[in-house]
């Protein structure tokens, strides 16, 4: 029976013997919409690998499909009475339920839109129970190592601060760069920090990466190659420096399992904001945001030529290749292209200003078109903003990537990919009391963000010095143009908008 299956499924996902993971189960159903759902669901529920029967209907239906989301399809009916069974299941032994299965589930019914009231309220409030729990056990290790330290004077405290710094200082000086990233805002279980360009977000924990192979974090468009030799020495790890500077206090950012905290990642060469857990309850709030697709993340970029600006969106799938070192499983490259094989991938875009670069040399016959353009991602596909600007005609200005018949005379006045996070919103972690009213009031909504909710932080990063410098090189060729790049080039957040209120005005 469905029920039985249900059962025996969560069971094998709860137990860790399930090699493929509910969320996998899921996102492969996903993509099957409509051809052969039902099929791949149930055998995901009996435990069997989906995906041989999933690859044929995919490759029938991709030309049909092709740059229509998943989510645009509606469920049929018998795929909804199986979510529902499992839902009914999932209820019963939630209390078993781990942290990442919690994720899973939540990104399940989110990604269906099947996600109600009540099982959102439960989730977030079995999530919060085991965040909390995890950050009383914390806690009362770190007394117990306290205990067996000596005590510190004033001038042993200050010491180990400047011991502290000139390991910072340390790493700097190994690595070549000479940008500290900072904490741009903070609550009492999260801070964002600035991302400067070239700080690599390369957690090499096999726990961790077991772990984000296993909960279905899409909003995660971050350089996953290995990184080695010289290319590291460019490119410090930035869950190094937090280790240095915040795991005495804040234990989730030694919790390698935890990724140390951090709850995204960007490309290498991407600035701009980065959410970062302090504690397991604020990671395990967040990641559900992220599930629930109730983040909001958006990005400026510079562009070849004038994107037209009646297009506000880019809606195709994206595929990823990834090139392995020989006799090795190690990734050596990753390169996305457009593909009827690839995943749903959806961003959406405005373009603020067209600008030119006045030619400047006897080569230099015109002036070089570029535009600003703002985007914001519904998912979050590796390179997807670069990929999905490739593919309309538009590349980004110094990706060497897929703009590298430009290269060579970007770098001439643009020292890497123009492509900053300057807007990052999401709702903060309701105190203890108002755990299941937050819950309602965001579920009650479904999908969608209360964006006018006192506790939805809408956190700004304005354009970095090198950004800055490339971006006055331009001039607009209107006063609308103008008026886009002086807000801009102004580094006045308060000057700044989310993509929502551009498109509005």
């Amino acid at each position: 029976s469905l029920q039985s299956m249900a059962a025996s499924c969560i069971k094998v996902h709860i137990g860790r013997r399930c090699s493929f993971g509910v969320s996998l189960c899921f996102r492969t159903s996903r993509l099957s919409y409509p051809y052969g759902v039902a099929p791949c669901t149930t055998a995901s529920l009996a435990g069997s690998s989906p995906h041989d029967g999933v690859r044929s209907s995919l490759a029938d239906a991709s030309a049909e499909q092709e740059g229509k989301q998943a989510s645009d399809v509606d469920i049929p009916p018998e795929v909804a009475d199986l979510f529902d069974t499992l839902r009914k299941e999932a209820i019963k032994r939630l209390d078993e339920f781990a942290p990442i299965h919690l994720f899973s589930l939540c990104w399940a019914y989110s990604t269906a839109r099947l996600l109600d009231d009540d099982l959102r309220d439960r989730i977030v409030a079995a999530a919060l129970k085991l965040g909390k729990a995890r950050d009383c056990q914390a806690q009362e290790k770190d007394r117990g190592q306290t205990s067996k330290k000596p005590s510190l004077d004033h001038r042993s405290i200050i010491s180990a601060a400047s011991e502290g710094m000139e390991q910072t200082q340390e790493l700097q000086a190994e690595h070549q760069v000479h940008e500290e990233p900072k904490v741009l805002d903070e609550g009492d279980h999260w801070m964002a920090l600035y991302k400067p360009p070239m700080w690599q977000i390369n957690v090499d924990s096999k726990e961790a990466a077991k772990a984000a192979a296993a909960v279905p974090f899409d909003d995660d468009e971050g350089e996953v190659d290995e990184i080695t030799g010289n290319e590291f020495q460019r490119r410090p790890p930035l869950h190094m420096w937090l280790r240095r500077n915040y795991a005495t206090n804040l234990p989730i950012c030694n919790d390698a399992i935890e990724a140390y905290g951090l709850m995204h990642r960007l490309d290498a060469q991407t600035s701009g904001i980065l959410m970062c857990a302090k504690s397991y309850v604020g990671a395990y709030w967040l990641r559900l945001q992220w599930c629930s697709y109730l983040v909001d993340k958006e990005y400026v970029c510079l562009v070849h030529g004038w994107v037209d600006g009646s297009i506000r969106e880019v809606n195709k799938r994206i595929r990823i290749e990834k090139r392995k070192a020989p006799n090795s499983r190690k990734t050596v490259s990753t390169h996305c292209s457009v593909g009827a094989s690839g995943k749903p991938s959806y961003t959406e875009l405005i373009t603020l200003a067209h600008v030119v670069r006045p030619a400047t040399g006897a080569e230099d016959t015109a002036d070089e078109k570029y535009s600003l353009v703002v985007v914001k991602l519904h998912t979050g596909r590796t390179h997807q903003i670069r990929v999905h600007m490739q593919s309309i005609g538009h590349p980004l200005v110094c990706d060497e990537k897929y703009a590298d018949t430009h290269l060579i005379a970007d770098r001439s006045w643009c020292p890497r990919n123009f492509l900053h996070t300057f807007l990052l919103g999401f709702e903060d972690v309701p105190e203890e009391g108002a755990v299941v009213e937050a819950a309602s009031s965001s579920s009650s909504k479904g999908s969608s963000k209360d964006c006018s909710s006192s506790r939805y932080k809408k956190l700004l990063c304005p354009l970095p010095p090198d950004l800055h410098s490339t971006l006055l090189q331009l001039k607009p060729i209107d006063d609308a143009s103008a008026k886009h790049c002086s807000d801009w080039l102004s580094q006045d957040r308060d000057r700044l908008s989310s993509f929502d209120e551009y498109t509005a005005a």
